[in-house]
Order: structure tokens, then C-alpha cells, then sequence
């Protein structure tokens, strides 16, 4: 006989504009807090006003689902990831009823503690035997309701109201933190109260490695550490590799819940390895020539900032901000850090992964947008985005770790397709190489290669010389073969690359990475032992 049981799936929608829509730090971090925190905090408390005989909404303390073996359980959150919740509740004569109560009563929650968010849910009922089948169609119903429901989260600006000097939306709350009383969204005032939540608990979570308080995340862009002169700073989003065919490979729904808690645990452990490497690379004064290390103390406490602000870490969702030289390097020491968590401690069965390549470890890929400290952050990360979902389709087939980056300079266009066809094609092929393989050294897109060549065109390129490749690279052949003909430095390094020092090995497959070496000069940091 099957097993049913009701189900609830809670949604959030438009995540990325509610997070960064903003250019202040403070109000991205406490945005990114009020998300988080609906499927923890919101759930747990509507589940209690729902008056359940006996619930279980510590979903994270083990790896059973406890209201198929404990007949007392009456309701559990059985999922947590994705941007989206799982809660089931004990079948019986008014389940949907209670279902649709805790739709109402999370939904009433939402609007009150994280003003602006828009969420979606669905309702039905949960095969337990086939839960791969029902999980979908509950899906279905949330994708139709989300295509269907246009949530009004926000009182509408008319025109007629006051302005919010923040969010350009109607100024509904007072600003109680600043000494005006000045008129603001409740949006904003929300997510300002949220980062007080959010920085504690991020220091708390880390701690131990912020040697108790020596070390702290800045709370504006400005700290970053980034000099007056070179005011860019990298903006990385990193994703996992195939999740939906790694879930779709489990069974059911305890195989479900031990891997989102797998996911997120290695997450945590390769982001706590980047933060000790980090704090290491301080202490050794690796940032001292190249970081404005005034911009990285405290004036009031004399902490020190670390040069990285994570935004998000949420299950394989990964984003933070660091100088613009530290943004490729960061992004992939986490990417190699990542790739050694392992998430199938006994490997995965070829037939329930659909014969897809998936490694056992936690694969992901990586975007890193480098753009001026000023530029709208909504636009940054919406690149970021773009660079890392463009890793991804390269890296689909065979489960790879790839890095994609762009620079953007002035204010340019943020979508990545205009970019790669504007700025980087010419008459004979593409400027850029990548996107770059993170853990496979015998690839020919190793992002050490590029690194290497980096140095080596550094060291034995004139900068002269290198300002006019990058020139003669948009022009056709015969201005190539000319500049070749007259820099015996430049054909030395192409017989290091490879076995010929003539026009055709400044091309591979149509495409150079000698633009891209050129053009990362001024974004990584000389000697910070790029390879371990």
C-alpha cells in the first residue's frame, strides 16, 4: 500500500534582484540573511502556530525522514536547498486544509520579516514509494502558480508618495539608525536590521579561524582593500555542476536529504579552507605591495579586514566580493577546494545517473566578473551569473571545474554575449581562451597555463611590446606576421608554448590566450603561489 503523506513546497522568487539590488554591502548581506532565514527561523515558528501534535523542523540534525518510522510525527521539513522547502505533513481527513494554513501563515510571515520578497508554494499529496514522480509534478504546480501569481509585496510608488532614497520605492518605515528619523522603504529597513544578524553570525561561524575577533569582514565595498588607483574589485558567483541529475539519482527522500546536507557541509569546508589560506597570505604580507593595507584596519578597534565578503553561501550557491587582483585566484582555490569534498562516499550507480559524467566530489563552476567599485552591483553579479551559467554549458558532458571571466571597463554593456562579440573577436579569431579547467592540469585550458604564460610574457615581454600585440592581435594576418618578424622576444615565447615560433601558433582552434595573458596582468598579485 503506498505511503502518502501531504507536501508543501515553499519558493523564493527573484532572489538575485531582492539580494543585490542595491550598492551598499550592508543592505546585500542583510538581504541575503532575511532569505536564508524564511526557511529556518519563518518555517519553524508557523509550524508551531499550526498547533501539530508533534513536529520535527530541526531537518539538518540527521539523515531520516522520521515521519514514515515515527507514527507520532505529524509534520517535518524534509528539505532545505534550492532556493526552495520541503514540509510534509501527516495524511488525514483535513491535510490539504493544514497545508494550505501553512501556505497562509509563511506567506503572512514573509511579508512582515522580509518585506518585499516575493515567494511562491504548492500543495499536494507525496508518494513516498514514488516520490521521484511526485516530487516533479509538485514542481509543475509550483512553476504554473509562479507563471500565473504575480505577488504584490510592496506598497507601489505612485508618484505621489515619498521616495526612498535607497531602493527608489515608496519611503514607508522610518529610519530609526539614523539621527534625522529620515523616511525609508520597509525593505530597506529590513535588510539594515538583518546585516546586525548577519555579521554576528558569520563571525560566529568563523570564529576560530578570526583568531576571536583579530580579523573581521568589512561591511562597505571601500574596505575591500582595493588601491585608489586601481578601483576594481571582483564579483564571484559559483554554482554546482548537474544538480538536478545528482538528485534525480536519489531514491528517495532521506537520499535527497543527506545529499543537500552533504552539499552544504562541503561548501562550508572549502570556504573555510579559502578563509585560512587567506589569513595565512595576510600574516605573510603577500598583500602588502598591492593592497591598501590602511583600507584593511579598523581606525576605531584596529581589526583587520580581511581583502573577501562572502554575500551568500547556500547550499552549492556561492557568492562574494574581493579586490579586483585577488577575484580569479579566490574563485579557484574554492572551485579546487570544492572538487575535494566528497558527496557519494560509495560512487554513483551508471544507470541511476542516466549515463551522465558526474564526479563523486562536489563539482562547480565558477564566474567572475571584474568591474569598477562603482558600477551597479546588480549589473556586476547579473554578469557574474552570466559568466558562471556560460562555465557550465561548457562543462555539462564531462562534469568539469571551469572558471569563465570578463573585464568590464567604464560603463559597458553587462551582457556577456555583447561583450565576447564586441570586444573580443577579430579578423582572424577569438581574444578569449576560456573559460579555464581548474583541477585538470593536462588540459590544454589549465587556468596554471595561463597563469604561466602570465609570468613568462611579463618577464620577457617589453611592456611596449605587449601593448602592441594586443594591438596587432585585432588586425588581420599580415600585420601579425610583421610584428613577429620584428620582436625576437615574442617568437621566443611562442617556441617555449610550442614547437614553432610563426603566426599560425599565436592562434590554437581559431582562438588566442595571449589577450587574455595580457589582460590579467593587472589583475592577479605576483608570487601568491597561484599553484600551491
Amino acid at each position: 500500500m503506498a505511503e502518502l503523506v501531504g507536501a508543501v513546497l515553499l519558493d523564493t522568487r527573484s532572489i538575485q534582484k531582492y539580494v543585490f539590488y542595491s550598492n551598499k554591502l550592508k543592505t546585500n548581506i542583510g538581504a541575503s540573511y532575511l532569505v536564508e532565514r524564511i526557511f529556518y527561523d519563518a518555517a519553524k515558528l508557523v509550524i508551531a502556530e499550526c498547533g501539530f501534535k508533534k513536529a520535527v523542523t530541526d531537518w539538518e540534525d540527521n539523515d531520516d525522514l522520521l515521519i514514515s518510522k515515527d507514527k507520532d510525527v505529524d509534520c517535518e521539513i524534509a528539505n532545505i536547498g534550492g532556493g526552495n522547502m520541503l514540509i510534509l505533513v501527516r495524511a488525514g481527513e483535513e491535510t490539504l486544509a493544514k497545508c494550505r494554513e501553512l501556505v497562509s501563515k509563511w506567506s503572512e510571515k514573509v511579508l512582515l520579516t522580509a518585506p518585499g520578497l516575493k515567494v511562491g508554494a504548492a500543495v499536494g499529496i507525496l508518494d513516498l514509494d514514488d516520490v521521484k514522480n511526485s516530487l516533479n509534478n509538485l514542481y509543475k504546480q509550483l512553476k504554473n502558480n509562479q507563471n500565473n501569481i504575480m505577488p504584490q509585496t510592496d506598497l507601489p510608488y505612485t508618484g505621489l508618495t515619498l521616495e526612498c532614497d535607497y531602493s527608489g520605492k515608496t519611503a514607508d518605515a522610518v529610519d530609526t539608525g539614523n539621527s534625522e528619523h529620515r523616511l525609508i522603504a520597509a525593505e530597506v529597513k529590513a535588510k539594515m536590521e538583518a546585516y546586525v544578524y548577519a555579521a554576528e553570525n558569520l563571525r560566529s561561524e568563523y570564529k576560530d579561524l578570526l583568531n576571536n575577533g583579530e580579523y573581521d569582514f568589512c561591511d562597505e565595498f571601500e574596505k575591500l582593500g582595493y588601491k585608489d588607483g586601481e578601483s576594481y574589485i571582483s564579483v564571484i558567483h559559483i554554482d554546482g555542476n548537474n544538480m538536478g541529475v545528482k538528485f534525480n539519482t536519489c531514491r528517495d527522500l532521506q537520499e535527497r536529504k543527506k545529499l543537500s546536507l552533504d552539499i552544504a557541509k562541503a561548501v562550508k569546508n572549502a570556504f573555510r579552507k579559502l578563509l585560512k589560506d587567506i589569513i595565512e597570505q595576510y600574516e605573510a604580507g603577500k598583500y602588502n605591495e598591492n593592497l591598501d593595507m590602511d583600507k584593511l584596519i579598523d581606525e576605531n578597534t584596529g581589526k583587520k579586514y580581511l581583502p573577501l565578503r562572502p554575500i551568500i553561501i547556500g547550499g552549492d550557491d556561492v557568492t562574494f566580493v574581493c579586490p579586483a587582483r585577488l577575484g580569479l585566484e579566490y574563485a579557484r582555490r574554492f572551485i579546487k577546494y570544492a572538487n575535494e569534498e566528497v558527496l557519494f562516499e560509495n560512487g554513483i550507480d551508471k544507470k541511476r545517473a542516466q549515463g551522465a559524467v558526474m564526479k563523486t566530489t562536489l563539482s562547480t563552476c565558477g564566474g567572475v566578473a571584474i568591474v569598477p567599485a562603482k558600477y551597479p552591483f546588480f549589473c556586476a553579479y547579473d554578469l557574474a551569473e552570466q559568466l558562471c551559467s556560460a562555465a557550465k554549458k561548457k562543462s555539462r558532458a564531462n562534469d568539469d571545474c571551469l572558471i569563465d571571466y570578463v573585464i568590464l571597463h567604464g560603463e559597458m554593456s553587462s551582457s556577456l554575449e555583447w561583450l565576447r562579440e564586441k570586444q573580443y573577436k577579430a579578423v582572424c579569431g577569438g581574444l578569449y581562451f576560456g573559460p579555464y579547467d581548474v583541477v585538470d592540469s593536462g588540459s590544454g585550458k589549465y587556468i596554471g597555463k595561463l597563469y604561466s604564460l602570465q609570468q613568462t610574457m611579463q618577464k620577457l615581454l617589453p611592456e611596449n611590446k605587449r601593448k602592441e600585440l594586443r594591438s596587432v592581435l585585432h588586425q588581420n594576418k599580415h600585420e601579425q606576421v610583421i610584428f613577429l618578424e620584428n620582436c625576437k622576444e615574442m617568437r621566443a615565447i611562442l617556441k617555449q608554448q610550442s614547437s614553432g615560433d610563426d603566426y599560425e601558433k599565436l592562434w590554437i582552434n581559431g582562438v588566442t590566450p595571449y589577450m587574455d595573458a595580457i589582460e590579467i596582468a593587472d589583475f592577479v598579485i605576483p608570487g601568491l603561489d597561484t599553484e600551491d
